[in-house]
């Protein structure tokens, strides 16, 4: 008997323990069972859905702790949920990346069944690698839309399909083809509903609309004074003092502080140095005079290349690489990383040099025209001035000596006015340029 009501005893605790918890999430319906809400642990409102045709529970927090409030969210969910249904939209999608190799998986059916030759296959992959660099890979296939091959924002600065690929330096014709594989590509790929995007806005490939506005590049690129006036920045950014940091954001801004001066120091595109791994930088000691140097030896993996080119570069950013060592505590993995293991996003950046950008005394104006890649500017620029060669600057920056001639030749006001003033005399001098109100 004792034995039985101690079972007893403990099946109505269980009860109790359930009925507790169930109360605690309180779950009601929404439109009559359309979806749900239920309060976690913090007391804060859940959403939920069952999307039929996907298989896939919508969960969503509706950041209330009030009932009505979240019953009044949960109802336009449900009703913006529904529309999208309707309309034939993806609630859920797979990344650019993984569309376009399904994409690919077909053609190689297509190869075995004789209907395409491998050469064929081997074009149009090479073709969709472009374009899932252009895009960046992570993004769904689904937030493709009509005009993301005419105006995407790559690094900060708006670009296009057509100016994205002259970068490369190749031909019209071979965007043209590109163009033209990417829009069979999404054919099939609203096909099988993994887009709604029936079609994609092409960018017009005349060559005189692609022209490099070299006026442009001289406003992006910082003057001397300009960059100065940007570094001594740095010393309020990472003040812990004046901004009250944490370990955890003074870290943060040790990170930005010497990867924006790193690439002002090498000509390094951002998508490198954010993938640099401590094994690919060795220190060195170079002769100047009865000096020693020390200089960073950097080695670009193919892989992290934009133009899937390896190089070799030295840079005199040696002492801003080791302080890095310092600060992480780390020698090893990626470079740029709190863990070395998980690679920061170029929106980490791009943030911190306009918070930089913010604290410097640079003209208000100038402030709004200067941008991340505006150190690459200003160290292929000043290199150029000082006397490199076309071909030394390509090897260090991982383009082709036509993209420099092209891009940079006529930016340096400095070399502009030496041309001018050659026939006058026949020792080379540097004049002052003043603008002429």
């Amino acid at each position: 008997m004792r034995n039985t009501q101690i079972v007893t005893d403990i099946n109505e605790w269980k009860i109790g323990k359930r009925e507790q918890r169930e109360m605690a999430f309180d779950e009601t319906d929404i439109l009559g069972g359309k979806a749900i809400i239920l309060m976690n642990d913090f007391g804060i409102w859940q959403f939920r859905m069952w999307v039929s045709g996907e298989k896939k529970y919508v969960r969503q927090s509706l950041k209330t702790k009030d009932k009505t409030d979240a019953i009044s969210k949960a109802e336009q969910k449900v009703f913006e949920i529904g529309y999208r249904v309707n309309n034939g939209d993806k609630i859920f999608g797979i990344s650019v990346e993984d569309a376009v190799e399904q994409f690919l998986a077909e053609q190689k059916k297509r190869v075995s069944k004789g209907e395409i030759v491998k050469g064929r296959y081997e074009t149009i992959s090479t073709h969709l690698r472009h374009f899932v660099r252009y895009i960046g890979g992570k993004l769904k296939a689904n937030e493709i839309t009509k005009t993301t091959l005419t105006h995407y924002t790559i690094d900060g600065v708006e670009t296009d399909y057509v100016c994205f690929r002259k970068d490369d330096d190749v031909s019209d014709s071979t965007i043209r083809n590109e163009l033209s594989t990417i829009g069979m590509c999404f054919g099939w790929l609203t096909g099988t509903g993994q887009t709604n995007v029936h079609r994609l806005n092409l960018p017009f490939t005349d060559k005189n609309k692609y022209d490099i506005d070299n006026n442009l590049i001289r406003r992006q690129t910082f003057t001397a004074n300009e960059y100065n006036a940007f570094t001594h920045a740095f010393k309020s950014y990472v003040a812990t003092k004046k901004n009250s940091l944490s370990d955890a954001e003074l870290l943060d801004r040790q990170i930005v502080r010497d990867y924006l001066l790193i690439q002002a120091n090498s000509g390094m595109r951002s998508g490198e140095l954010r993938q640099l791994l401590w094994k690919n930088v060795e220190f060195l000691n170079v002769t100047n005079g009865n000096k020693q140097e020390l200089v960073a030896r950097i080695n670009v993996d193919k892989d992290t290349s934009k133009v899937r080119m390896g190089r070799t570069l030295m840079s005199i950013s040696a002492l801003y690489f080791q302080r890095l060592q310092k600060n992480t505590k780390r020698k090893e993995g990626l470079i740029f990383s709190r863990d070395g293991v998980k690679e920061l996003h170029n929106s980490f950046f791009y943030k911190g040099f306009g918070k930089v950008m913010q604290l410097s005394t640079i003209d208000k104006a100038r402030k709004k025209e200067l941008v991340p890649y505006s150190l690459r500017h200003f160290y292929i620029t000043k290199a150029f001035s000082q006397g490199m060669k076309f071909e030394q600057i390509a090897v260090q920056c991982g383009t082709s000596i036509k993209k420099i001639e092209k891009t940079y030749l006529h930016v340096d006001e400095q070399m502009l006015a030496n041309i001018a003033m050659s026939r006058f005399e026949t020792t080379q001098h540097k004049y002052e340029i003043r603008s002429r109100e």
